[in-house]
């Protein structure tokens, strides 16, 4: 039939109500998971900014506040080192002090010298019959050594001292540069630690988490300041007792001089006293080591026999070790009985070599006792024969006193010490 108004229809498909409804519900599915997805980015966003604004604002407190307490621990040790360098500079004055006394004092036995030199040239020219070995001679020959003893002392002492000041002077410039360096480092430290973000001298580096090289780790920063230290410390008290050395020298150079005995009788008998001593301390010696060596080679035999006594554990440990090798190999485990033979493969070879480790020093122990020993022995020889010479000499002597003259006598003249006695 012939329509009145044409209808044109466009080629394509046409859709039901209902899936058109379920179009605009897709559409209005996605849009609202959309809109959720926005919500949660800009919460997670929001939330990531805070997060990473508050990690950055503590990370910058807390470097901030490692930086001070670095400053604090930088500026404590200087302070510790710029104490003991003024306590080196101290000490190396006293030093030097002490060491211009003992070259003095050293200079000062030129005199004697030449004087007992004198003497003793003076003493070479007289005739024949008179050139006897007396007791002035020996007592010249006494004093010229002990002068002689006294300036190798003092010298020796001196150039000690001045090694002491030469290693005082070292180690004072070391803490002055490391006192230097410290300085150097905590203007570093305060400048970077004043930094911010708002500064205007900041800017992007390359590689700026690079460690420098000859850096150090904390640890070894501290021991080598409390080396330093400790080295100035030990400076200080061997320089404090070589002080007291050269102090102790001179005195007993000026007592020696002062106090040189003139009775030859009374060095003799004090020779004796000494040797008769010497011998009585060499026999208690010999007797000591005697007990010594007998229980050291019972210690010795008892180490024998322990070295012995793990002959037999080593041989088992290692042949359950070597037997369990040959199991199938799909039962070669590692497991606790293997381990456990390990450990006492282990102790038991550590225990052996410990025992004959100390079997080797109880060896040279004893073997060093026995010579020592030997040489007591010869050393009470020695002393008996010397002795006996002595004693001859006392009997030798007896003519030259007088014949009423007693012993007891001839000992208050020695001593000086008729003043002392109360007479009769």
């Amino acid at each position: 039939m012939d329509a009145s108004i044409p209808v044109f229809e466009k080629p394509k498909p046409r859709l039901s109500v209902l899936d058109w409804t379920r179009n605009i519900q897709q559409l209005q599915n996605e849009a609202r998971i959309r809109r959720f997805e926005s919500y949660e980015l800009r919460q997670r966003g929001n939330q990531l900014r805070n997060e990473t604004s508050i990690t950055t604002n503590w990370d910058t407190y807390v470097n901030n506040e490692l930086l001070r307490d670095r400053v604090f621990e930088v500026e404590t040790w200087r302070e510790k080192q710029r104490f003991t360098r003024e306590q080196v500079r101290d000490e190396t004055r006293a030093l030097r002090e002490e060491k211009n006394a003992t070259e003095l004092q050293l200079e000062s036995l030129q005199v004697p010298l030449m004087v007992s030199a004198q003497c003793l040239a003076n003493r070479d020219q007289r005739l024949p019959p008179e050139l006897t070995r007396d007791s002035l001679g020996e007592e010249l020959n006494k004093e010229l050594h002990i002068l002689e003893n006294s300036k190798r002392t003092l010298t020796d002492i001196c150039h000690m001292g001045w090694e002491k000041l030469k290693d005082l002077t070292n180690v004072f410039c070391r803490l002055e540069r490391e006192i230097q360096n410290k300085d150097d480092a905590l203007t570093l430290d305060r400048h970077v630690k004043d930094l911010d973000r708002y500064s205007s001298n900041i800017s992007f580096k390359i590689d700026p988490t690079r460690v420098p090289p000859e850096s150090m780790t904390e640890d070894s920063y501290v021991h080598c300041i409390e080396n330093t230290i400790k080295i100035a410390e030990q400076l200080m008290k061997e320089s404090k007792c070589l002080r007291e050395t050269m102090f102790k020298s001179r005195e007993q150079v000026r007592n020696q001089l002062y106090a040189q005995c003139q009775a030859v009788e009374m060095v003799m008998r004090r020779r004796v006293f000494d040797i008769q001593r010497a011998r009585n301390e060499m026999e208690w010696q010999k007797l000591k080591l005697e007990q010594n060596l007998a229980k050291v080679d019972r210690e010795i035999e008892a180490l024998r026999a322990a070295v012995a006594d793990k002959i037999n554990p080593t041989k088992l440990v290692e042949t359950r070790l070597e037997t369990r090798t040959r199991r199938p190999a799909l039962e070669r485990v590692q497991d606790k009985p293997m381990r456990g033979l390990i450990e006492e493969f282990e102790r038991v070879h550590t225990s052996t070599n410990l025992l004959e480790k100390k079997l080797e020093q109880s060896l040279s122990t004893y073997h060093n006792m026995y010579n020592h020993y030997q040489r007591v022995n010869k050393d009470l020889e020695y002393k008996n024969q010397a002795l006996e010479t002595d004693r001859r000499l006392v009997e030798i002597r007896k003519p030259l006193h007088k014949p009423d003259e007693t012993e007891f006598q001839r000992n208050v003249g020695y001593c000086h010490m008729n003043d002392e006695l109360v007479t009769d």
